[in-house]
């Protein structure tokens, strides 16, 4: 392989790693810009910041033999929806959202919202916030990635209660489609390649003459 190859791929990789690399750079420096307290009145805003406290602590102690008593204080049960990180992951009913959260408290790792910078919003007895926070992975604590939670909450019986709940990475992705063009690029590239060699392989044997192709022959005594 010539020096000059070896340079283009050296290169090729580095800026291939580095795309990758800016999709896991926490982004939410946005988040401490644009966030505010909604138009939720200061009561809702403590009662449902009081929820989201418990929901914290939940997934702070990840004690599976509270599990029961958490979603009865944090999720109705009138079909609530719990979307997780990952396209499939949709959990519709009671039931489904304990077993999300039981999975969570289990093998998924160690979740910090920053509740101060929860966004509240309200009207009559149904209430949507935001906030931003991170998840420390069981697998490794080197693997931390940003988070976002969104979620819609009714009033109960005086009671705030989570009605749908959103988990998601606050990841960028935009840096993946330039990754999959240039390894587009990379693998057409590496095709014409491929293709010129092998006409040129199959242009050098029909070139040969039939003396030249033919094998020799042993000599006879």
């Amino acid at each position: 392989m010539s020096i000059s190859k070896r340079i283009l791929i050296l290169l090729f990789n580095v800026l291939l790693f580095a795309l990758l690399w800016n999709v896991y750079i926490p982004h939410q420096k946005a988040w401490r810009k644009a966030a505010a307290w909604g138009n939720a009145t200061p009561e809702v805003r403590t009662d449902v910041l009081r929820q989201l406290q418990l929901f914290q602590d939940g997934y702070t102690k990840r004690d599976v033999k509270q599990l029961d008593a958490f979603m009865d204080r944090v999720f109705s049960r009138e079909r609530p929806v719990v979307l997780g990180t990952m396209p499939g992951e949709i959990y519709i009913d009671y039931s489904a959202a304990a077993e999300v959260v039981r999975t969570d408290w289990e093998s998924w790792g160690d979740c910090r919202f920053r509740l101060d910078e929860t966004e509240v919003s309200s009207v009559g007895d149904v209430a949507w916030f935001a906030t931003v926070g991170s998840v420390k992975f069981d697998l490794s604590r080197f693997l931390v990635l940003p988070l976002r939670l969104t979620g819609v909450m009714v009033n109960e019986h005086g009671t705030w209660k989570i009605r749908q709940a959103q988990f998601q990475f606050d990841l960028d992705l935009s840096p993946l489609l330039a990754a999959d063009f240039l390894l587009v690029i990379w693998m057409a590239i590496n095709l014409v390649l491929l293709a010129i060699a092998v006409y040129r392989r199959v242009v050098g044997i029909g070139s040969q003459s039939p003396s030249q192709s033919k094998r020799p022959s042993l000599p006879t005594v």
